[in-house]
């Protein structure tokens, strides 16, 4: 009897962790499930960011993060004129792509790349996080809702992300 009740409970729990990957991703899955598998793109897509992010002075979480909430990972996205893993305005960064002798928006090496020189841009004018991702992202009075700490949801769920991300990794 104890048995099977252990049996059924054991089943309901891997059912609900199971049920909770779905609708919520990584970050509604255990200390131990996460430890393993703390973010949803590809390994080969986060040694891109890991050597990207270091080549650009860029915390390689902060990349993945921005990769998680821009495509979850899938590198052939778009919406408009914002292509690939971190949703690059191509129109706007056809310069940026000659600069950086990026012939393919949806080539997951280049646009990380891509994406990298845009932020390294922006930190260097604005140097706050916060103001750099709203910036990124288009926000409306992105300058001045930095100045006034009133960082939009789309910029506080990538800066809370991206901390998660660097503990995990002991940073």
């Amino acid at each position: 009897m104890i048995k099977s009740k252990m049996n059924i409970i054991s089943r309901l729990l891997a059912l609900a962790v199971f049920v909770c990957g779905l609708f919520c991703g990584p970050l509604c899955l255990d200390a131990a499930d996460t430890a393993s598998k703390d973010t949803w793109i590809p390994v080969e897509y986060q040694q891109y960011c890991e050597e990207i992010g270091a080549r650009y002075a860029i915390s390689p979480e902060l990349l993945m993060a921005i990769i998680e909430k821009e495509s979850s990972g899938q590198p052939q996205v778009y919406n408009g004129n914002c292509k690939g893993l971190m949703q690059i305005n191509e129109p706007y960064h056809r310069g940026r792509m000659q600069k950086l002798g990026v012939t393919n928006i949806y080539d997951p090496y280049g646009n990380i790349t891509l994406g990298a020189d845009y932020l390294l841009e922006l930190f260097m004018e604005y140097q706050e996080t916060g103001t750099v991702l709203m910036v990124y992202n288009g926000s409306s009075r992105a300058v001045e809702r930095g100045e006034a700490v009133d960082y939009t949801q789309y910029a506080s769920e990538i800066i809370e992300r991206a901390a998660f991300l660097e503990r995990l990794h002991g940073k």
